[in-house]
């Protein structure tokens, strides 16, 4: 609309000033040398005109001829970028396929025609992935770093390589960089996290943790669980480092965030009674027996057993002060099997036959049933029967890692055989699994946009 009325405006100008002209006639004589030139002022205006609209055709028929080279150039850049840009197109759809043959196709031509181009960069890392040669994919991923706005993909895919080659040190040091380029992404803390505590390296994990909480990488719930290992396994180390006041505090912390979790429980108690706070140690016990009903608690708890006052004890006198002291637990848990059994026990060492009888039958021990039966009345026929009871039964719990099932009697908070974190629970073991002699991150670059990344190749290692 201006660009009209600016038109509309100029033409307006020009007729006023040719009808003024028209309006106005006059003569003009040019004395030169010999010659004389006389003609009216219209005519010399419009000769003027015509000169200076006729110099500036010329002008532009010039600028245009020389400029022909300099077009025919940048037509042929702008072809050869888009042939490129094709070609990545075509590469990608090749990984996304898994076509590696087609993706090294469309990478060399890509390469040819856009070799500064980032996602040449990463079309030709992903081919060479596919085709096996780390190196060169190594090489195209590093190179990505050094462009500010394609820096991840380099990141992303050297984290992969990483992983791949169990190079922790390496990974780490891509993830923190990762962090500083997107310091708010859930799944780059999330991983860094999982890294560090896998190595060991409880306080960098124990910050980690608490940004991924904060950023929703990991519920609360979850991180709670997590915290609590965490300490546990600082207190555990603290303690190998002789320094028992530090690891006291660490062991409380860990025991107050889930006073339920056994392992927690029991080594913060051991820790009281090795500063001779037993009856710290005792109310350790007895909260956490209350909701857990662990055999380490039932050990502990025997190791706490009063000394009797009597100097001519004799054995049945310490059995039955064992189960007045064992009766003492019982109550904090009276409808538990474990409870039951533990008591059953001890009422059978003090020779309370039909308590310690119910007892069993209440906790199903059908193995101690049958001793009982041997002891009190030496009925082979019922001991029999409850044997055989007793192998129908399930084996005993264990502590079993969730990723490759290995099994142990004491909690650990990295699993012997996979090297994984906090994944130990107490649960019925149905064998050994998955394991592995010198145990490493269990690294899994889970992120969004991960689509686009090759498919995964065939691996020897961990089969």
């Amino acid at each position: 609309m201006i660009r009209a009325i600016w038109f509309i405006l100029r033409l307006g100008l020009l007729v006023a000033a040719v009808g003024w002209v028209m309006a106005h006639p006059g003569d003009v004589r040019i004395d030169w040398q010999d010659y004389t030139i006389e003609t009216s002022t219209q005519f010399l205006l419009f000769f003027i005109t015509f000169i200076v609209v006729l110099f500036a055709l010329g002008y532009r028929f010039y600028r245009a001829f020389i400029s022909v080279p300099k077009a025919v150039r940048h037509y042929r850049e702008v072809q050869s970028r888009e042939n490129g840009y094709l070609a990545i197109t075509r590469g990608l759809a090749s990984v996304a396929a898994g076509d590696g043959t087609g993706a090294a196709k469309q990478a060399k031509r890509a390469k040819k025609l856009l070799p500064d181009a980032p996602l040449t960069g990463l079309l030709t890392a992903q081919a060479a992935l596919m085709a096996g040669d780390t190196a060169a994919a190594k090489l195209e991923f590093e190179t990505l770093l050094d462009d500010k706005h394609a820096s991840f993909f380099g990141i992303r895919g050297l984290m992969k390589l990483a992983a791949n080659e169990n190079d922790y040190a390496r990974l780490v040091e891509l993830m923190q960089h990762a962090e500083l380029i997107a310091p708010k992404q859930p799944w780059i803390v999330a991983q860094l996290f999982e890294n560090e505590a896998t190595q060991g390296q409880w306080q960098k994990a124990e910050q980690s943790l608490s940004k991924a909480v904060r950023l929703g990488a990991i519920d609360r719930i979850a991180g709670e669980h997590h915290r609590q290992a965490l300490l546990l396994a600082r207190a555990m180390e603290t303690e190998d480092q002789d320094i028992l006041h530090t690891a006291i505090s660490l062991a409380k912390k860990a025991y107050r965030i889930d006073p339920s979790f056994a392992p927690a429980a029991v080594f913060y108690a051991r820790l009281l009674l090795e500063t001779n706070k037993q009856r710290a140690a005792i109310k350790v016990v007895e909260k956490t027996w209350e909701t857990n009903q662990h055999p380490d608690l039932q050990e502990l708890w025997h190791s706490m057993t009063p000394a009797l006052r009597k100097k001519d004890a004799s054995d049945l006198d310490r059995a039955e002060n064992r189960y007045y002291w064992v009766r003492r637990l019982f109550k904090k848990a009276p409808h538990s099997s474990a409870s039951a059994a533990i008591l059953g026990r001890a009422a059978m060492a003090a020779e309370k036959w039909e308590e310690a009888r119910g007892l069993f039958k209440q906790s199903g021990d059908y193995r101690m049933l049958a001793k009982l039966e041997l002891v009190d009345g030496g009925d082979e026929g019922k001991a029999r029967e409850w044997l055989e009871m007793a192998a129908e039964t399930p084996g005993k719990p264990a502590w079993v890692c969730r990723s490759c099932g290995q099994s142990g009697k004491k909690w650990k908070p990295l699993c012997r055989g996979c090297g994984a974190f906090n994944t130990s629970v107490w649960a019925l073991s149905s064998g050994v699994g998955g394991r592995r002699k010198n145990p490493s991150p269990t690294i899994s670059i889970d992120a969004p946009g991960d689509g686009i990344i090759a498919p995964p190749t065939p691996q020897s290692s961990g089969k």
